[in-house]
């Protein structure tokens, strides 16, 4: 995005600095980002870090590069399926048996979008919901309802939190930790991307931000990497309307519909750190800090070289719903709390987009066994539920997500044979409308697969799937329907 209010002087040029000194106009400010799109200056880490090629599920199949541009412009959600670096091309692990069927070749990868929970920055006018144009439903218009005005939804959504269809503009300027484990020391200096970062709008001299690894007090390991945005080529164009993060419900940007933007990405191994056999025992955080002005769709990392974990105020050992007379009745029990401030319970209709239902007060502090319980609305049909976690110091964590299905009628609208199945399963279901879609959520509640739902009948493929139960559901103007699947 073109930035009206830069928070930080331009004339203070990040550079990569490997003493270690502090970086002082970026004192309190920080975000988690391991995947991103991004574009550096030439006295930073160098371009030679940029992806030169994209390939997303965009209509099934869009590739996309900096020597060749597709005149295609995606305008909608799409997941990253590969990306090329320094000559090879790696995939995400979100739909390899597209890949193959394509003819593609490419390494075969597995990476994820940072699980980022909270932004403690404060949104200003600067701050936009960039989506793809037909993303609310409206060609060159605003959507009614608007879209929701939930930042965080739109850094974590898709396949493995891999979409770069939408994104936030002018990120707030804030501060985030991620808890990781199991770096693997073999991961140095292999060559194969560690992190992967993205910028999706306007870039300006203003966009540089921080990455760095941290020991358990907060004390850097290695050396931090400041990344600035303006020298990387865009790998493609994408159409997007920018809404207003500012207000709620959100309204559309004056100037900001139907407008173009470039994708440009950014990705490094972990030895660009600072990261060695001698302090790679020391991590137990990745940190990034972000100066207000970057546009990110999502940041990503490498699950096979490292591990990320959600930082928990609170235990619990339990979490169930069920209908009752009045409502649904949800209960969750805690073994600890630590400075816990309150419980919100959300609900989703799709797994994607969850919505605040009430707040539960917490104990605080306790050691012992204790017991909630919440009344929600009632619902007809499928609902998923999770809790969201604050503690008093405005950390945030999920529970994990349940279902609670208050209608068997609804729910035998869609079946799925074979069940259980191996390599593929066929969803039967009600005649569909051209743009349903079939989504496949673990018993997380993470969405794992999505495809277009066609007539009667929608085949999904199983291949990539670990073992294990299943969730199929089909969002209509009628309700939701949904059934379970078992993957052997």
């Amino acid at each position: 995005m073109k930035h009206i209010n830069n928070i930080y002087p331009q004339s203070q040029t990040a550079v990569l600095n490997k003493s270690g000194a502090l970086w002082p106009f970026f004192m309190g400010t920080l975000i988690p980002l391991i995947v991103i799109t991004l574009v550096l200056l030439a006295n930073t880490v160098s371009a030679q870090y940029s992806i030169t090629e994209v390939i997303t599920d965009y209509g099934g199949y869009w590739k996309s590069g900096a020597t060749a541009i597709n005149p295609v412009k995606p305008d909608n959600s799409h997941n990253l399926l590969a990306f090329s670096y320094n000559g090879v091309r790696y995939s995400t692990g979100v739909n390899d048996a597209n890949l193959t069927a394509h003819g593609t070749t490419f390494v075969a990868g597995d990476y994820r979008g940072l699980p980022v929970t909270s932004i403690s920055g404060s949104v200003t006018s600067n701050t936009k919901i960039g989506l793809g144009e037909k993303y609310d439903g409206v060609t060159n218009g605003k959507s009614n309802p608007s879209p929701a005005n939930n930042m965080q939804t739109y850094l974590t959504d898709g396949i493995k939190g891999l979409d770069i269809g939408t994104c936030v503009a002018n990120l707030p300027a804030s501060i985030l930790s991620f808890a990781v484990s199991n770096v693997s020391l073999a991961s140095i200096n292999d060559n194969v991307p560690d992190v992967v970062i993205t910028q999706t709008a306007d870039v300006t001299s203003a966009n540089i931000d921080r990455y760095e690894f941290t020991d358990i007090n907060g004390v850097r390991v290695g050396n931090y990497v400041d990344i600035a945005l303006v020298n990387i080529p865009a790998v493609g164009n994408w159409v997007a309307d920018f809404y207003e993060a500012s207000v709620s419900p959100m309204t559309l940007g004056s100037g900001y519909t139907k407008t173009e933007r470039g994708l440009r990405l950014w990705t490094a191994d972990f030895s660009v750190f600072g990261i060695n056999a001698s302090n790679i025992s020391r991590i137990a955080y990745f940190r990034i800090i972000l100066n207000g002005n970057s546009d990110v769709a999502f940041v990503a990392y490498n699950s096979n070289a490292l591990s990320v974990n959600l930082i928990l105020p609170t235990k619990l050992t339990s979490f169930t719903g069920k209908r009752s007379a009045d409502g649904i009745r949800l209960n969750w029990q805690t073994v600890s709390e630590n400075n816990t401030s309150k419980f919100i319970v959300e609900r989703s209709l799709d797994g994607s987009l969850y919505t605040n239902i009430g707040t539960v007060n917490a104990a605080g502090n306790s050691n012992t066994r204790l017991n909630y319980d919440f009344l929600a609305p009632d619902w007809d049909g499928r609902s998923l539920y999770r809790l969201k976690m604050l503690d008093l110091d405005g950390k945030i964590s999920y529970s994990s997500v349940i279902s609670v299905n208050t209608n068997a009628a609804a729910n035998t609208q869609m079946t799925a044979y074979p069940n259980p199945a191996k390599t593929f399963t066929t969803i039967r279901h009600p005649q569909t409308a051209a743009n349903n879609k079939i989504k496949l959520y673990n018993t997380n509640g993470i969405l794992v697969n999505q495809v277009k739902a066609t007539n009667n009948e929608t085949r999904l493929d199983l291949t990539t799937l670990a073992k294990g139960t299943y969730y199929a559901i089909m969002t209509t103007p009628a309700g939701s329907m949904a059934t379970s699947l078992i993957v052997q």
